[in-house]
């Protein structure tokens, strides 16, 4: 009888710790899977926005236009893709993830500027953490990057730091660690 009590006591314990465990573990996910607000302002022509938010593996996770005002649950790392479906940038509108600003300058100061419209550069990848490519690394593959692009998105000659690297058909982000 002592032995039957013992046992059920040991039982009782073991799924208390096993409750507790998952419990423990299920917050502490929930904790990292919060959703992030994501605002992108209307600028001057919404009509020529577009976005997407995905992850390291291109997977969609959201997409949206201007204006836009929701939510969604990201992973740490992911890509954002922005889109002007006319050329010129998004004037005056921005992304907004979590507080943080990201926006899609056009390569023309608008003031200055006699080119035609619209630009070819409709279009820009900011990776938030997916890859940390060395030129290095680039190299040892057929991706020789004949375009350097900064992280907004405006065509510049490489020095040290992250850029947006394009060979034409492929852009991919690398780091250059020091200029040759």
């Amino acid at each position: 009888m002592k032995t039957d009590y013992i046992n059920q006591v040991k039982v009782i314990i073991l799924c208390l710790i096993i409750a507790f465990i998952f419990i423990f573990g299920l917050s502490k996910a929930q904790a990292q899977q919060q959703p992030v607000f994501i605002e992108c302002t209307a600028g001057d022509f919404p009509d020529e926005i577009s976005w997407e938010i995905m992850d390291c593996d291109g997977d969609i996770i959201t997409t949206g236009g201007a204006p836009y005002l929701g939510a969604a649950i990201l992973p740490p790392h992911y890509i954002i893709f922005m889109e002007d479906s006319y050329g010129d940038g998004w004037n005056g509108a921005y992304l907004s993830i979590n507080l943080v600003e990201y926006g899609f300058l056009s390569d023309v100061d608008w003031i200055d500027s006699i080119g035609t419209w619209p630009q070819n550069h409709t279009s820009q990848y900011v990776d938030v953490g997916c890859a940390d490519l060395s030129l290095e690394e680039l190299n040892n593959a057929s991706f020789v990057p004949t375009i350097y692009y900064d992280l907004l998105g405006r065509q510049v000659l490489p020095t040290k730091g992250y850029y947006i690297a394009s060979d034409g058909i492929l852009s991919k982000k690398i780091y250059i660690d020091e200029t040759k």
